[in-house]
């Protein structure tokens, strides 16, 4: 064997015994010990130096045949705004400057959001569009394992920060969010909703879903990112209330 190709194997048996203390690390006793891997698969570390995300893609409604573009606009630390333009009933717009939060629909025009409403848009804002939901939860609890598709996942419990009760799904090798159900304040009230993660990809070391399938009150929402843009400038009025 020449000396070259012993270098390569020896570098290569190295580098699988490097390997071994990952693939063998202990399973996580607790939900935080389960967060904390979630942050790091996700690369929240790196998501916390961008200071602006701009997301594009498609809305559809598969039952009601509908479909709309959405654009998602982030800037750190807990500013957003989502604009989603639906085939046949126009332009929506749900924003957060940092104090204010709003909305702006063909049907109910400009208003100021209050109470759940308003909890639900900074919650939104402040854990980002790599869903660092450690964020937004309260008490949470490892309460066992359960199947999301063909994926084994861990199951957390928890509330939200208004007291409504949050459950999700962590892949358990992955640990990537791979279900979400919890409560979405509406004009009419609280609305359950189940929300699943799916076809992860990598956008300069962050970790992104781009497909969600949302599923609240019958009607199925599902989403597909065509476009991620880190760092571009954004300026802090496209958060702000419109004037009408």
């Amino acid at each position: 064997m020449n000396t070259m190709r012993f270098w390569a194997l020896t570098v290569g048996v190295v580098s699988l015994l490097l390997l071994q203390p990952t693939a063998q690390q202990a399973k996580p006793q607790n939900a935080q010990q389960v967060l904390n891997r979630m942050t790091q698969a996700m690369g929240v570390a790196q998501a916390a130096k961008i200071r602006t995300i701009q997301i594009a893609g498609v809305m559809q409604y598969p039952a009601q045949g509908i479909q709309a573009r959405y654009e998602m606009l982030y800037k750190a630390p807990n500013k957003i705004l989502v604009k989603t333009t639906i085939q046949g009933v126009g332009e929506v717009l749900q924003g957060y400057d940092g104090k204010v939060g709003w909305a702006k629909d063909p049907i109910m025009g400009l208003r100021e959001l209050k109470g759940a409403e308003l909890e639900q848009m900074r919650q939104s804002a402040e854990s980002g569009p790599q869903n660092d939901i450690r964020k937004i939860l309260r008490n949470p609890k490892l309460t066992g394992q359960e199947k999301v598709g063909n994926r084994n996942a861990y199951v957390i419990s928890a509330q939200s920060r208004l007291g409504s009760p949050i459950k999700v799904y962590i892949d358990s090798q992955r640990y990537l969010p791979l279900r979400i159900d919890m409560q979405a304040a509406t004009p009419q009230g609280n609305l359950n909703i189940a929300i699943f993660f799916e076809d992860y990809r990598k956008v300069e070391g962050i970790m992104y879903a781009f497909t969600t399938r949302q599923s609240a009150a019958g009607v199925e929402t599902v989403t597909k990112i065509e476009r991620v843009r880190h760092d571009a400038p954004i300026n802090d009025s496209v958060f702000r209330k419109p004037k009408n």
